[in-house]
């Protein structure tokens, strides 16, 4: 039973986790649809470069928390028969981290980014964004089947 309930508190602590990352990106989205002529290319480039870091270092933590010790483990020890989905999720996992390591130096380096090449990159986070959510769907639903549904065969 305490196996259970720690189980139930990983999960409900990366769903709370999953949450603050959904703020991020949104944050990040809504960045990327200043106008340059209203803000101006090198202010929206330091704030998109800002909050683009901003979700890189919360993303890479929450897939440590993950990983170690977190809902990853809990899912395999619960419902061993979903331990192919987890390690889908771990690949992901370190194809964002690539993904997100080279993303932001290859566009960020320096100030008065030509308008086109902020253009690419704000193209670039907005498909890593997309590709992110989805991943984060599929955390979730699998948290939610793993620790949230009732099992049933308590007659």
């Amino acid at each position: 039973m305490q196996a259970a309930l720690d189980a139930r508190t990983i999960a409900e602590q990366t769903l709370m986790e999953h949450r603050t990352l959904e703020y991020v990106k949104q944050a990040l989205r809504v960045t990327l649809q200043w106008d340059v002529d209203s803000v101006g290319a090198d202010r929206k480039l330091s704030s998109v470069r800002f909050i683009a870091e901003s979700l890189q270092r919360h993303l890479v933590r929450l897939m440590e928390l993950e990983e170690t010790g977190g809902y990853m483990q809990a899912v395999v020890e619960e419902k061993p028969h979903l331990a192919d989905q987890i390690v889908r999720l771990r690949a992901d996992h370190e194809v964002f981290r690539r993904e997100s390591d080279a993303l932001l130096p290859k566009h960020c380096d320096g100030d008065g980014l030509a308008e086109e090449a902020l253009v690419q990159l704000g193209d670039a986070l907005l498909r890593f964004l997309d590709r992110l959510d989805e991943h984060d769907r599929r955390e979730t639903n699998l948290i939610q089947i793993a620790f949230c549904e009732d099992d049933g065969g308590e007659g």
